[in-house]
């Protein structure tokens, strides 16, 4: 089930109490709650507000990462020796100084502050899309591409092969850990007839969504929450323009539908919930104005006066 509204209209409040709800009645019963990880925090603290009993009893709020590691401490798998952003660090710049020699756009430039950082950001893209040493190399031969960006291609590739080569049956990367969570998930009887809650995200990496794929086998019920503001009786499967305000969520919300239909997983009707008394910008009509106009083309001019409720500072620092 789709839950959407725009930022402050009470999709994460909503979908709480719901799985709260849904919690007691079924004391038995599985719940996960699925944020980014900087977000399970302040997601634990809601819901221990927001329980009767004040505990998150049999509700686990987990980040797809912390929830491949409760999957493989279930059915007693090995945790694999996964890599931090130090380690990769360490090992690229090791690899990269030993393959200098067949570097042409990279190699003047290893050295410099924050160099290695850069490689290691891209190499964490590559691992997330999907993307393999041989995809360079072929988007290295396509047509229409520059020479400078062969260039740098080429030596992403080179680095991508050696860092895979190196860490082979040694090491995994956390963008990783997701596929090897895809290939046990079914094992598991945590995941199977529970209720997963995935709120938070503005979109999912391919392997997210293969995992997601996996779970509506698994899982009884799948909430997803959508920063967007929607109507009901909107097609959340049109197409939208990428100058969209809510491009990302309409592509998001198209993908999770089509992935549903893909895997025969039973549709509820989407929830779209509105500003109101459960908003927290409800005290504050000012930035519930701002919400609603922001970035739109017909913007409203703010009919009070706002000197009091809004006011912007530039510092220094």
């Amino acid at each position: 089930c789709i839950i959407a509204g725009g930022s402050g209209a009470g999709k994460t409040e909503y979908i709480y109490r719901k799985i709260i709800e849904l919690s007691a009645k079924e004391p038995e019963g599985r719940f996960f709650v699925v944020t980014p990880e900087q977000a399970t925090m302040q997601a634990q603290k809601e819901i221990v507000r927001l329980h009767p009993n004040h505990g998150t009893m049999n509700i686990d709020v987990v980040s797809f990462e912390r929830l491949a590691y409760r999957i493989f401490s279930e059915l007693s798998i090995p945790q694999p020796e996964v890599l931090d952003d130090t380690g990769k660090n360490m090992i690229l710049r090791k690899l990269a100084g030993e393959k200098k020699d067949e570097l042409t756009m990279f190699s003047s430039h290893l050295n410099r502050p924050g160099f290695i950082g850069e490689i290691k950001s891209m190499l964490s893209e590559l691992y997330q899309y999907g993307a393999t040493p041989e995809d360079l190399k072929a988007q290295t031969a396509g047509e229409h591409v520059g020479q400078i960006l062969a260039a740098k291609l080429s030596d992403m590739e080179v680095i991508f092969e050696a860092f895979r080569e190196f860490t082979k049956e040694k090491y995994i990367t956390l963008e990783e850990l997701l596929d090897v969570l895809c290939q046990v998930a079914d094992q598991s009887a945590l995941l199977k007839d529970s209720t997963m809650v995935l709120d938070g995200y503005t979109g999912f990496t391919p392997v997210q969504y293969r995992l997601i794929g996996i779970l509506l086998k698994l899982c009884r019920n799948v909430f997803v929450t959508v920063s967007a503001t929607m109507e009901p009786g909107m097609d959340l499967t049109a197409e939208s323009d990428e100058t969209d305000l809510f491009d990302m969520s309409r592509k998001m919300t198209a993908a999770l539908l089509r992935a549903a239909r893909e895997e025969q997983f039973p549709l509820e009707d989407a929830v779209f919930l509105e500003p109101g008394k459960q908003s927290r910008l409800a005290q504050t009509p000012v930035l519930h104005h701002l919400e609603q106009n922001l970035f739109r083309v017909k913007a409203q001019q703010y009919a009070g006066d706002c000197q009091k409720e809004l006011q912007i500072y530039s510092l220094a620092t």
